[in-house]
């Protein structure tokens, strides 16, 4: 029997599942990627929420919530909608955030860190109102001994491992729904409550890596802003190069034209090598190209 707890593992496979998988352009059947693999890369990985299991969880959470609030909140306890609108909106705005998040992954790492920082706490919200709604019933949630909570920390999600199908991944989730039921649907609210809060808190635990190996990939890797100036520095490199440019005195790599920014040459041109900071090598300028 597995605790979320002990599901590390597997689950540490989803932090990089959404940088290692490339969203599949509509008008080719090849990865995005492969398709620049010619040019100096630009765009990061992007997409991929559908390989995740945190995504998985957080779809079942949405079709569970909205089913909750159907069965127990109508016009006598929620008469102007407002638990309804906002447990459902949570729900969703975890939904939505991660795949919007999936898809800005290829330009800007900050906008994807917050999305799914957005996800993370429009899921935390939700556990509120579940929390508030068994104690308004007198009933604290489930312990971690008991039976009930074993029960449903033993059935896990199975990794998506279809294509792009809308189609495909619908049936997937469909059937992840069947398995999670008894406990997510259960048609008593005590038990789809204390469900959802522990897949909740599994979605939770989810992102929260997610986002740490998201920044750690940044560290790595850098940004869109780093890899646009790469891109412009190595096609620029690669025209000096074809028009004479110098080969570095000390690693006999390529060199680059640069401005001096301080000193007693501030403002000249000199040759310095493509591989700064790495290496130091320079040569005067002397008139530029051969």
């Amino acid at each position: 029997m597995r605790d979320a707890r002990d599901m590390r593992e597997s689950d540490m496979r989803d932090a990089r599942d959404m940088r290692s998988t490339p969203l599949t352009p509509l008008t080719s059947s090849k990865p995005l990627v492969s398709l620049m693999s010619s040019k100096p890369r630009i765009i990061g990985n992007y997409g991929g929420y559908r390989k995740t299991l945190s995504f998985g969880y957080v779809c079942l959470i949405y079709h569970a919530t909205t089913l909750f609030c159907r069965r127990n909140y109508d016009y006598k306890n929620d008469p102007l909608g407002k638990t309804v609108g906002q447990m459902i909106g949570a729900a969703r705005s975890a939904r939505q955030n991660i795949v919007e998040g999936s898809a800005r992954a290829g330009t800007s790492k900050e906008t994807e860190l917050r999305l799914y920082d957005v996800a993370k706490g429009s899921l935390e919200e939700l556990a509120g109102d579940y929390e508030a709604f068994l104690i308004d019933a007198g009933i604290a949630p489930w312990p971690e001994d008991d039976s009930r909570h074993a029960a449903l920390a033993s059935i896990v999600l199975d990794a998506y491992d279809g294509d792009y199908s809308r189609h495909d991944y619908a049936e997937y989730i469909l059937a992840m729904r069947k398995r999670f039921a008894p406990f997510l649907e259960n048609e008593d609210p005590i038990v789809a409550a204390n469900a959802i809060l522990m897949i909740i808190d599994r979605a939770c635990g989810l992102l929260s890596r997610q986002m740490q190996a998201v920044g750690e990939i940044f560290a790595e890797e850098g940004g869109f802003t780093e890899r646009l100036s790469k891109a412009r520095l190595a096609v620029r490199d690669a025209k000096d190069a074809s028009q004479g440019a110098p080969t570095c005195p000390d690693c006999g790599g390529a060199m680059r034209k640069m401005i001096a920014r301080k000193g007693r040459n501030a403002g000249k041109p000199f040759w310095s090598c493509c591989d700064y900071p790495h290496c130091q090598g320079t040569r005067p300028w002397k008139g530029g190209l051969a």
